[in-house]
């Protein structure tokens, strides 16, 4: 990984942290008691290093003797907030001195490692625009494992999807499944089964999976589920999976028959879930099944997917 793409992945982190200490209430009001000047709207790195000091000193690990530490600490906060150098015990005082949830310390530590070199890096923060769901989103995806496959006309045949999805709240019973207009009725092996669907202005369909019992704050689900899709005369090209709330290991494939093998395979990072062009993309070479594949350790605000030229 070159210094560029760490310095990149530092700035992830830095952009995640940030967005936590401005948007999580519980966090947000320790370190404006310790602001210097409370209307400023960004964040008080003053007050952040004076958190971070107060915990530094109740744990022991700095002298209560030490009345300079707050100000000694402010520039590592600001480069750490400013997305220059974040240290894994930056983070680890962050986390701890701000008592963070432990979805909220497992995402930041994702980002961290996804920085470090010799790591692939995660996916984030690509979306031109947000567009309204149908149901709220009120889980994380820990894990997921998606299979596509084009068959000899060239068309999308099956999609084949294993999910662990995570309750970001109680009584999470429903999973939102975003899908193409495109697809034929949902088929719920394990974990669900098939509730109302619903279909957005730009054609896009979603599927509300009902989970066989309400997930309690903290739970896992797993599902399984298999998509068909409708007869076409149009070649398939590409596929998009997207993502608003945070998703962790994501793995991705599509495989091609025999018959019909693309002459050149992209994978690609857009903008928009349907539209727009990519905004990143590298050359994919075929493994021994004729497949291209894609692990990615988190997606975020951003889609993903492969196209394909025949």
């Amino acid at each position: 990984m070159t210094r560029e793409e760490r310095e990149a992945g530092a700035a992830e982190t830095s952009r995640h942290l940030r967005k936590l200490l401005l948007t999580r209430p519980d966090y947000r009001r320790l370190w404006q008691e310790k602001a210097e000047r409370r209307r400023s709207v960004d964040i008080s790195k003053a007050g952040v290093a004076r958190v971070i000091a107060l915990h530094l000193w109740g744990s022991g690990e700095r002298d209560d003797s030490e009345m300079s530490l707050p100000r000694n600490l402010k520039d590592r906060v600001r480069r750490a907030l400013d997305g220059e150098a974040i240290t894994p015990q930056t983070l680890t005082w962050f986390i701890e001195a701000f008592g963070m949830d432990p979805r909220d310390e497992q995402t930041l530590w994702a980002t961290l490692a996804a920085a470090a070199p010799g790591t692939t890096r995660g996916i984030s923060y690509t979306m031109a625009s947000d567009r309204r769901l149908a149901l709220r989103q009120r889980h994380r995806t820990i894990a997921l494992f998606e299979r596509y496959v084009v068959g000899p006309r060239r068309n999308f045949s099956a999609r084949r999807t294993l999910q662990i999805i995570m309750a970001l709240e109680e009584g999470v019973d429903v999973y939102p499944f975003d899908h193409e207009s495109t697809t034929v009725p949902i088929e719920v092996i394990y974990g669900g089964s098939l509730g109302r669907r619903y279909v957005y202005p730009d054609g896009q369909q979603m599927d509300a999976i009902m989970l066989d019992r309400p997930l309690k704050l903290g739970e896992t689900a797993s599902l399984e589920y298999v998509t068909g899709y409708k007869p076409s005369d149009h070649y398939a090209s590409e596929l998009r999976r997207s993502a608003r709330g945070r998703s962790e290991n994501i793995d991705i494939a599509v495989a091609f028959h025999v018959k019909a093998l693309p002459c050149a395979v992209h994978w690609v990072v857009w903008s928009d879930p349907m539209a727009g062009t990519p905004v990143h993309e590298e050359p994919v070479t075929l493994d021994g099944r004729n497949s291209a594949h894609r692990f990615v350790p988190f997606i975020e605000e951003t889609t993903v997917g492969f196209r394909w030229e025949w």
